[in-house]
């Protein structure tokens, strides 16, 4: 099925002309499904298309985004959330001109709770206008501090892998975004499966369990990404694949995906500080 997407609004002063960014969360039920992976590389694809892209990683851990891509910097999300550091001071520039916003230390792993989020809303308010797309690389968890930074992003993607437990990880992510959170439109994107016909048929089965309880929740199928020993291979570099095998089948279809999404017409979610995206700009000017 094709993706579509509820256009801006084009009234004045709606969050459509507060910014030009647009905050895309990526989310799992549980680590280990390869949700940080696919952030990390989906951001540095869309940077490749000459996309303003920032990667703002809140996963800490010793896989985490920041340090697949080769950096161990010593400041972190922690020292913006801390009133320590600007977003500028801590930035990394990564490769292909992405700008990667680096995990805090992997034993001072921190909730980015609503005060967090308020403060780095003030942080990024600055960049609202020179970026294309922020990349959040959520924490591999289903806390309720975790969900509601998923479901304030303009746009939630669920990772969904093949095997029975991610698969009802999954569901809970959805189930716990769309009842208690009141997400009515929810990305969808497949990962380690053989083949695009195995994706389709995995989301089939995945829209066809949740909609028989999540009846005003529309699932959106982006596309799937292909087991691929390259990207473990450039894991263990400490690259991302689409850097390092630009043609491997994971890397095809990663950039798949960012054109897919660099075509969809996301409307900036209002809401305000639920979120440390952008929104507090409304109130902020």
């Amino acid at each position: 099925m094709s993706f579509t997407w509820p256009r801006v609004s084009d009234l004045p002063g709606s969050a459509a002309h507060a910014r030009s960014a647009r905050v895309i969360s990526i989310a799992c039920g549980r680590s280990g499904v390869g949700k940080t992976t696919i952030a990390a590389n989906l951001a540095l694809s869309l940077s490749k298309m000459h996309r303003r892209a920032m990667l703002v990683d809140c996963d800490p851990g010793p896989t985490d985004a920041t340090r697949t891509m080769g950096f161990n910097p010593r400041e972190s999300i922690n020292d913006v959330i801390g009133g320590r550091l600007t977003i500028d001071e801590i930035v990394v520039d990564g490769p292909e001109a992405l700008f990667v916003v680096p995990a805090g230390p992997t034993d001072q792993a921190g909730r980015v709770d609503l005060a967090a989020r308020l403060k780095l809303a003030d942080a990024f308010r600055p960049h609202r206008r020179s970026l294309d797309f922020v990349i959040v690389d959520t924490p591999g968890s289903a806390d309720p501090d975790t969900l509601d930074m998923i479901a304030s992003a303009d746009l939630p993607i669920v990772v969904l892998a093949p095997d029975s437990d991610r698969f009802m990880d999954a569901y809970g992510t959805v189930k716990l975004l769309a009842l208690d959170h009141d997400v009515r439109d929810i990305a969808i994107v497949t990962n380690r499966i053989a083949d695009e016909a195995m994706g389709r048929e995995l989301f089939r089965r995945f829209r066809e369990v949740a909609g028989r309880f999540l009846k005003h929740t529309t699932l959106s199928y982006l596309g799937g990404i292909p087991t691929d020993e390259r990207v473990l291979t450039a894991a263990a570099r400490r690259r991302l694949v689409v850097d390092q095998y630009p043609h491997a089948r994971a890397s095809q279809a990663i950039g798949h995906l960012s054109r897919t999404i660099d075509t969809l017409d996301i409307p900036a979610m209002a809401g305000g500080d639920s979120f440390f995206g952008m929104e507090a700009v409304l109130r902020g000017g």
